[in-house]
């Protein structure tokens, strides 16, 4: 795209058409006589005289700041020629509204677009046709970035409901992952294929196994501990043998090839029998088995409490 190239001196002529020698510009803050400065060159480290006086040729180097100006052009002697307002530089902080497409070409290191926003507005503000719109991109006089809000409180803030896209987006369709909520997100399925179940970590390839649940195989129970002593079952505890021993020298010693050197108790002996031969003995005890004869076993250690914390997560596919 081609662009008229501006005038690159400010060049005034008098009623004759001769030029302006010794004329007088006088620039003031739009709409008021208050004098406002312009500057000899692009730096605007150094500022025009007020009024500045036209060279021999009615020439005189004009280099607007970011604000809107008066002009008010006057001859040699103080006669006044014409007054204009409402006049800045198209770069300024308050350039003109442009319709159409922009484009912007570069070819330096130095940045195509800069903005420098030293006021209290936003630096950059994009809105669909309501104006103003009240869910704009926007970037703040801080830098923060809104994506549908107006008002970004944080370096990165996205109105409700904000959906990722990108390389999110670009995720296989079957994806599955792990959700700390209910819900599964926008754009993903939740599974209910697994339930109550704990995750194992592997090398090889992904599947699933176990019978117990969960909450099930870690529940409120402990082991030698004062909450939630569990009392086991016979098919719990291993299988062992308690040795019956006296020292009543009338009875006499059994051996055989089921039970070695067992001899009965001392005193009440009422609940044992010894029947059988002396290669096939049986010792007994009469009544329910192990109904009355409660025993201890000692346990070492530190209470096992198998009530384990636990977070609820979610399996959820990509749609």
């Amino acid at each position: 795209m081609a662009v008229l190239t501006p005038s690159p001196k400010t060049a005034f002529v008098d009623a004759a058409g001769e030029p302006l020698v010794g004329g007088q510009l006088y620039t003031y803050v739009a709409g008021t006589t208050t004098l406002q400065a312009t500057y000899t060159d692009s730096t605007a480290t150094t500022a025009n005289t007020n009024p500045i006086i036209l060279d021999s040729r009615g020439e005189a180097n004009v280099w607007l700041g970011g604000a809107i100006y008066k002009f008010v052009l006057k001859d040699a002697d103080g006669a006044l020629i014409w007054t204009v307002d409402n006049i800045s530089a198209p770069t300024a902080a308050v350039s003109p509204v442009l319709s159409g497409n922009v484009t912007i070409d570069s070819n330096t290191s130095s940045p195509a677009l800069q903005i420098t926003q030293t006021g209290t507005g936003a630096a950059l503000r994009v809105q669909d046709s309501a104006d103003p719109d009240a869910t704009p991109f926007i970037v703040d006089n801080s830098g923060n970035v809104g994506i549908g809000t107006a008002t970004p409180s944080s370096a990165l803030e996205i109105a409700s409901p904000g959906v990722f896209t990108g390389a999110w987006a670009y995720l296989p369709t079957g994806t599955a992952m792990l959700f700390v909520q209910t819900s599964a997100p926008t754009g993903w399925t939740k599974s209910t294929t697994h339930n109550n179940k704990a995750l194992r970590v592997v090398s090889g390839a992904a599947s699933s196994g176990g019978s117990v649940a969960f909450t099930t195989a870690f529940a409120s129970q402990s082991v030698a501990g004062t909450v939630g002593d569990t009392t086991l079952t016979t098919a719990q505890i291993p299988s062992h043998t308690h040795f019956i021993a006296n020292t009543d020298a009338t009875l006499t010693t059994v051996s055989g090839s089921n039970f070695v050197n067992y001899q009965r108790p001392a005193g009440d002996v009422s609940n044992y029998t010894l029947t059988g031969s002396a290669t096939t003995p049986t010792l007994g005890i009469s009544g329910s088995a192990g109904g009355g004869g409660s025993h201890t076993h000692t346990f070492t250690g530190t209470a096992i409490n198998l009530a384990v914390s636990y977070v609820d997560v979610i399996i959820a596919t990509k749609d």
